[in-house]
């Protein structure tokens, strides 16, 4: 009986690694993606493209994403981004469906940053902001 006690604990125990590593590599695959995402919207700003800017978003995003509200972002952020950047992860809430990352985008020779954030659903971009 000792036998399989420890058996089944050590099954237990193994399965519950498994799940651990399989939860902690979706997350970090999630994160590698939105920081692809992130990296993509940010170079649009920069080179003013409109359309690179809306062609990874949702339906939605592209159609109720307008030249003008990109233009108003790309004037207020286009100068700091075109310095140079790195992003700083801080992390990712889940809400209303999609996943919301956040960036700290420190800006080079500048010793103010940018709050990014990046909402996605589905593998798209349903969200996107500059603060």
């Amino acid at each position: 009986m000792s036998h399989w006690k420890t058996w089944c604990g050590s099954i237990l125990f193994m399965a519950c690694l498994l799940l651990t590593a399989q939860s902690a590599f979706a997350r970090s695959e999630s994160t590698v993606q939105a920081e692809k995402l992130m990296t993509w919207q940010l170079d649009a700003v920069t080179a003013t493209d409109f359309h690179k800017f809306i062609a990874n978003g949702n339906r939605a995003f592209r159609q109720l994403m307008d030249e003008y509200t990109f233009d108003s972002t790309r004037m207020q952020r286009q100068a700091k981004l075109k310095k140079g950047y790195r992003l700083e992860y801080l992390g990712a809430i889940r809400r209303l469906g999609m996943d919301e990352h956040l960036w700290r985008i420190h800006i080079k020779g500048d010793k103010y940053q940018l709050l990014g954030s990046l909402s996605i659903a589905q593998g798209k971009v349903v969200g996107f902001n500059l603060d």
